[in-house]
């Protein structure tokens, strides 16, 4: 492998390292959005309405909490982290891309928040699942939602999308 190749290999890993990085960042702004929305309803919400808190709330208040916390993630990942890709522009269509291989996300964590609620302590059952489901968001959403292209010259071309 010649000097540029190397150049070009280690820029190609310094600009990934760059959006898991802004991914990560902004998965953390919404992890907090995540938690609050959970831990709120489960916490607040749910005890002055008089709700139950077994599994089908526990899964609703996991659900509507990654709801919230995923299309905004899919705003600021468009606008910042994928924004070549995206050419900052928001579309239902992504938007629904994003939703749907994100479920991926949402079924780590609605698992592994319904097992550590059992276990330990609200707070840290809120922390868990967000943790556990960061690999597999930044995965298929590099993979899937905003993937590079090759065009037929071997230049990386943007999502038509």
């Amino acid at each position: 492998m010649n000097g540029n190749q190397t150049d070009g290999r280690r820029e190609a890993i310094l600009h990934e390292a760059r959006k898991l990085t802004s991914f990560g960042a902004i998965g953390a702004i919404n992890g907090v959005v995540n938690y609050l929305v959970t831990v709120g309803l489960v916490g607040l919400a749910f005890p002055a309405l008089g709700v139950m808190t077994g599994d089908a709330a526990l899964s609703f208040a996991k659900a509507l909490g990654w709801l919230v916390a995923v299309s905004n993630s899919y705003v600021l990942n468009s606008l910042l982290t994928f924004a070549e890709e995206s050419e900052r522009r928001l579309s239902i269509r992504k938007w629904l891309k994003f939703m749907a291989f994100g479920t991926a996300g949402l079924v780590a964590e609605v698992a592994t928040f319904l097992i550590a609620s059992r276990y330990l302590p609200l707070v840290l059952a809120g922390i868990v699942p967000i943790a556990a489901s960061f690999l597999v968001n930044f995965t298929v959403t590099r993979l899937f939602v905003f993937p590079k292209k090759k065009s037929s010259a071997g230049m990386n071309t943007l999502d038509p999308d």
